[in-house]
């Protein structure tokens, strides 16, 4: 039987589980159809690309392949995504990670905030994600027709989390983590991201200072939800990248057509 660690996708989750809804449908309009789907309490990390817009219209289609491409494997470097979570692509522009006690998370939402500070730290081409969080019951199930079935994830929580990155604050902070206020309950900042340590060659054992930064509580109007009370965590520390994903996202197009390998179907 499987672990809860080895969930790595949704279908994964779903053929190894007992379902919730597993029942056939004939509808009067709509005709035969399926049913399959998990309903479970789930912390929702959505990661969505910065000015996905600009990005599609000063980028060329290939190029803007590879930096998504880039992106979706630089969010698969933290470790904390193979052990707790998994992951459900949300459209072409973000990436949505679940984390949940059915996946083996003790506290899914720490989990949650534990991976959005591993990109803050680690953002060293500057991707700068906007980043939402949400907590709450979600299900997740098939979609499709008899020739084609996909899965995918529904609920309050998948919406919630990303309207909060998108009603982040915009500000001179190097990455930014927005999620409902009551998620945060009475957790201090200074418990939950602990300093980093790390040895040093010549200093041995070095702790580097906190970076990130807890705002004050502030009321939005969330469209469909009415009034929102929201948090933000913010990294106030500036990297320097020494070439941007943007950047380097032309500089491999230009290298594939270099080497030929850049093929115009006709």
């Amino acid at each position: 039987m499987k672990t809860p660690f080895s969930y790595n996708t949704i279908s994964d989750f779903l053929i190894s589980q007992p379902l919730t809804l597993d029942v056939e449908i004939d509808d009067q309009y709509s005709g035969c159809f399926s049913v399959k789907g998990i309903e479970f309490e789930a912390t929702v990390l959505y990661a969505g690309v910065s000015d996905f817009a600009r990005l599609s219209v000063e980028l060329s289609p290939a190029e803007m392949l590879v930096y998504l491409n880039m992106f979706l494997v630089w969010m698969r470097e933290s470790s904390f995504i193979e052990h707790f979570c998994v992951v459900e692509r949300f459209l072409d522009n973000a990436l949505v990670l679940l984390f949940s006690k059915r996946f083996g998370s003790k506290d899914p939402f720490l989990d949650a905030l534990q991976v959005a500070r591993w990109m803050g730290d680690h953002d060293a081409m500057r991707f700068c994600p906007d980043i939402g969080i949400a907590s709450g019951t979600v299900m997740a199930g098939f979609t499709g027709t008899p020739k084609e079935y996909s899965t995918s994830v529904f609920g309050r929580p998948l919406i919630l989390a990303a309207g909060c990155a998108r009603l982040k604050l915009r500000g001179d902070v190097d990455s930014m983590i927005t999620f409902p206020a009551e998620e945060w309950g009475e957790r201090l900042l200074d418990e939950v991201f602990l300093p980093v340590e790390y040895d040093d060659p010549v200093r041995g054992k070095v702790t580097q200072p906190q970076t990130w930064r807890m705002g004050e509580g502030r009321v939005v109007d969330f469209p469909g939800m009415g009034r929102l009370a929201l948090r933000d965590i913010a990294n106030v520390i500036h990297s320097m990248p020494s070439v941007s994903a943007e950047s380097k996202a032309r500089e491999w197009v230009q290298m594939i057509r270099a080497k030929g390998f850049y093929k115009k179907n006709d």
